[in-house]
């Protein structure tokens, strides 16, 4: 047997890669949960070798065949199914409602009746012509979303997915989502407004500001997988949860005076016009000061995840989805994933061992396939992740806090990005993916058939 060389070592390299990043976005091509991806390497290469025996007179049909799928996508794309269409398409419906809305100050009604054919198009509606209800529209949606996804992902194979929830993103909006949802019991219910007292109305307001409008803002930048997906519920709760709340702070820190029109029984906002966003120690303090400013208190608010989040992963986390015990031998037979697991095999362990640890692509990719991280790989992501969130609420944050125009543009920038990304993943869906991965399958028979 023919020894392997190191271009297909390679090869191998490349494709077990692609087929765990395939695994994290559920693009598996294979029906079963096995994670040995080694072995997938193994039937790919019994695959090429099974198909070197079609004969000529196959080989040109499956180039005929070919040459059909790729005729049908160029039509399609020729007709105007393309990623930049496709993104106009959706965004100018909901641009439309966002800037026709605010620029003009007035309600639509009669195409209110139009835009229920599609929820999200209606939540821009109402983002537009009824900003003082926005929130309600939050609660509701995050009560109906977040606990679809989670049976989603409680169900999910290889590995229960159900620690996500653990992630600062999803904290973030737990706890916006029950102290709205405490404030409608207390204000309708209960009628007793001082239950919550004003302080702490205030600091909240506070931190959730910075927190939604820097750096739940700038995950809708940085994550590719914030994608605007109408047929996955699980993406569109993503999106969800990094878009809605920077949409509801705006309508609290611009429309404000609506708000307390709307529903005076539950928001006081009395404390808005003298909230400030740094405090008056300057641009820079100690973690754990300036309480009494946006900054001070969304940065608490961060912190009050991440240490409990750090020593959560320490003693428990960090081993939970190993797929084999210390030895490195023995099986473990996992059943629990991580946000920071996932992320890792996501393409972030390569990176970081190239740029920080100076480890080989191939070391990281068996790191990937064990799940097996160690502290520095763990501390360098959390590092990291720190490091994003507060410089999210300077650079993102306080921009927004200033200025009504930019917070409308950043809205509006996210918003494209998600179409933008979807838009890429439908038109490929429909118009490469099954050509292209025929082509390269049958790639061996059409070289052969043209060598005859």
């Amino acid at each position: 047997m023919a020894r392997p060389t190191a271009t297909s070592s390679m090869d191998d390299d490349a494709v077990v890669e692609s087929l765990i990043k395939a695994q994290e976005y559920h693009l598996d091509s294979f029906g079963d949960t096995s994670s040995d991806h080694r072995t997938s390497v193994d039937k790919f290469r019994d695959a090429a070798h099974g198909i070197r025996h079609y004969k000529k007179g196959e080989a040109a049909t499956i180039r005929r065949v070919l040459d059909e799928m790729e005729v049908v996508s160029a039509k399609r794309t020729s007709e105007g199914f393309n990623e930049l269409n496709f993104s106009i398409g959706v965004f100018n419906c909901v641009s439309r409602e966002i800037l026709g809305q605010h620029s003009e100050g007035r309600r639509m009604g009669l195409t209110a009746i139009q835009l229920l054919h599609t929820y999200q198009l209606f939540v821009a509606y109402m983002f537009g012509a009824h900003p003082e209800h926005l929130w309600l529209i939050y609660l509701l949606e995050g009560c109906y979303m977040i606990p679809r996804k989670f049976y989603n992902m409680w169900h999910a194979r290889p590995l229960n997915q159900a620690l996500y929830y653990l992630d600062f993103c999803w904290c973030a909006n737990f706890t916006g989502i029950f102290f709205l949802g405490a404030l409608l019991f207390i204000g309708h219910v209960t009628h007793n407004e001082g239950v919550i007292g004003s302080a702490a109305r205030e600091a909240f307001f506070n931190a959730i500001m910075g927190v939604a409008c820097g750096a739940l803002m700038g995950a809708n930048i940085v994550l590719p997988f914030v994608a605007c997906l109408f047929h996955d519920v699980n993406t569109m709760t993503g999106l969800f949860i990094h878009l809605m709340p920077p949409m509801v702070m705006y309508t609290f820190m611009w429309h404000a005076q609506d708000i307390k029109t709307a529903w005076p029984e539950v928001f006081q906002l009395t404390y808005l016009e003298n909230v400030h966003y740094f405090p008056e120690e300057g641009l820079f303090f100690a973690p754990g000061t300036g309480l009494d400013s946006v900054c001070g208190n969304s940065i608490v608010l961060y912190l009050l995840w991440w240490i409990p989040y750090v020593i959560f992963m320490l003693l428990v986390g960090i081993d939970l989805p190993k797929k084999f015990q210390n030895d490195g031998i023995t099986p473990a037979n996992p059943k629990w994933d991580t946000v920071f697991h996932s992320t890792m095999r996501g393409g972030v362990c390569i990176s970081i061992g190239k740029v920080f640890r100076g480890r080989s692509k191939k070391d990281s990719l068996k790191l990937m396939e064990a799940n097996d991280f160690d502290l520095v790989d763990f501390f360098t992501y959390m590092g990291f992740h720190l490091l994003a969130a507060v410089s999210s609420f300077y650079l993102i944050g306080y921009p927004c806090f200033r200025s009504q125009n930019f917070h409308l543009f950043m809205l509006i920038f996210v918003a494209w990005l998600g179409v933008t990304r979807g838009a890429s993943r439908y038109t490929y869906y429909t118009t490469k993916m099954y050509s292209r991965t025929l082509r390269k399958q049958f790639a061996g028979i059409l070289d052969e058939a043209k060598k005859e």
